[in-house]
């Protein structure tokens, strides 16, 4: 037994508690409702009292944790949430959390609205505020020495937690993230704590859809949740499945990779009242540590509307009481020609029923697949007039660039031509100069020669004279 509390006091010191800067020991909020997809959803993400939500609900829930050991880990949560709006879900919640000797006292604020993208897609914002007081139960300190008061010097806290939230729809399937403890404030100390192993990031993948069979599981609703937490320390997956069966039945199975398996059952023990229980058994390394209890009862108010983006099924309860009328046999234990032609009138009726409500869930799937085949066309349309337009600018790019090509060469002969025609113009100048410039030097010859001549004749004849 001293070494199964070793281990719990090993465990909780590792994950539920954190040292401020000034050593004020305080322990971490963390919600351990984690295996019902049914109440207090808003725990796993602060979008859910409006994700796939029709109605509100008052719920108190107890979880004991390892429920062998005294002094285990123990929640009591008492909380009114879910649809307000057709685009507002909120809740609010008191808690009481107790680890052995430290406690937590407080309670939780939620606010989730819906903004819709289209007929199929919607985004939904969500925001859990958590104030609580932390510190010592005095009243389970046991004290063997005078001067053994260490703990009961330990002063409390007054902390402030702030978890956003966001979620994407479809028809189908969630998309969402979450941060745990995005800003933990103690106004005690007016300080802001650093170091939080419950801080971290949280992300899921939902699946929602509904059975179309006959018998017990008619009309079935199964919803399928994958979660991953990503803290400073660690990394933990999980997953839940929960199949809810119109006649006031739901159960569900999950897996922790820290805390490990879990499964539970639930029941609508009127149209309004229900009570679930859910189990959870350690495995691995702490599967010493035993197993968890979790017990929820539940009240559903009545709601008049019908709203767009919520669960569309209507429960019934497990005791309610049948509608049929019994039928009452004659003296010889046969049934009459009436009551045989009165029955087959209600069979014929049921069947009927039946036949226009898959008729109608027929016509329902034919619209979803002809809007999902006119979405693609108009996608392939789309693209192949993306496609025409890309060609159209390529080739005319090529028409340009042709253009050019031509232009640039036509511009180059006709330079090629004028520099040819300047070329032989100059060469025929200059021809013309140097055939002028022969010219008149044999003029000058000639004119030089007969002056010569003639100077020579009137030498001559001056000396004919003398």
């Amino acid at each position: 037994m001293n070494k199964h509390l070793l281990y719990i006091f090993l465990f909780l010191s590792t994950i539920q508690k954190f040292h401020s800067q000034e050593e004020t020991t305080v322990s971490a909020l963390s919600l351990p409702v984690r295996n019902s997809l049914k109440f207090n959803r808003y725990a796993l993400n602060p979008t859910f009292t409006f994700v796939r939500e029709q109605n509100k609900y008052i719920s108190l829930t107890n979880k004991r944790q390892w429920a062998q050991f005294e002094g285990a880990p123990e929640t009591y949560l008492f909380s009114y949430s879910g649809r307000f709006k057709e685009n507002i879900g909120a809740g609010v919640a008191v808690f009481q959390q107790n680890h052995g000797v430290f406690t937590n006292f407080g309670g939780v604020l939620n606010f989730a609205y819906n903004a819709v993208l289209d007929r199929y897609s919607n985004l939904t914002f969500g925001l859990n505020i958590g104030a609580y007081q932390s510190g010592i139960n005095d009243g389970k300190i046991i004290v063997h020495f005078e001067n053994d008061n260490a703990l009961q010097n330990i002063p409390s806290s007054l902390l402030l937690t702030v978890n956003p939230g966001i979620n994407y729809g479809t028809d189908f399937f969630d998309f969402g993230i979450s941060i745990n403890n995005l800003v933990s404030y103690n106004i005690s100390n007016s300080k802001i704590i650093e170091e939080n192993p419950e801080q971290g990031i949280q992300a899921h993948v939902m699946y929602t859809g509904y059975m179309d069979s006959r018998g017990f599981f008619d009309e079935s609703k199964f919803t399928l949740l994958a979660r991953s937490e990503f803290k400073k320390d660690q990394t933990v997956l999980s997953g839940i499945a929960m199949l809810i069966v119109p006649k006031g039945i739901w159960g569900q199975v999950g897996y922790n990779t820290l805390y490990g398996a879990s499964g539970g059952v639930g029941f609508n023990l009127s149209k309004n009242i229900a009570v679930e229980y859910n189990y959870e058994q350690s495995l691995g390394d702490f599967s010493a540590l035993g197993n968890a209890h979790e017990i929820s009862i539940a009240y559903k108010f009545k709601n008049n509307e019908r709203y767009d983006y919520g669960d569309e099924e209507e429960e019934r309860s497990i005791f309610t009481p049948s509608k049929k009328k019994p039928t009452k046999p004659t003296n010889s234990g046969k049934i009459s020609k009436e009551e045989r032609e009165r029955l087959a009138e209600e069979a014929q009726a049921r069947i009927e029923e039946r036949k226009a409500l898959a008729e109608a869930r027929a016509q329902e799937r034919l619209r979803l697949a002809e809007e999902r085949k006119a979405k693609v066309e108009a996608a392939e349309k789309a693209r192949q007039e993306e496609i025409s337009e890309r060609a159209r600018i390529a080739a005319e790019k090529v028409r340009k660039a042709a253009e050019d090509r031509k232009r640039l060469a036509l511009e180059k002969e006709m330079a090629e031509a004028k520099a040819k025609a300047e070329a032989e113009a100059e060469a025929d100048r200059l021809a013309k100069e140097k055939a002028e410039q022969g010219r008149t030097g044999r003029e000058k010859a000639e004119a030089d020669r007969l002056a010569r001549e003639k100077a020579e004749a009137d030498r001559l004849a001056r000396e004919k004279t003398e």
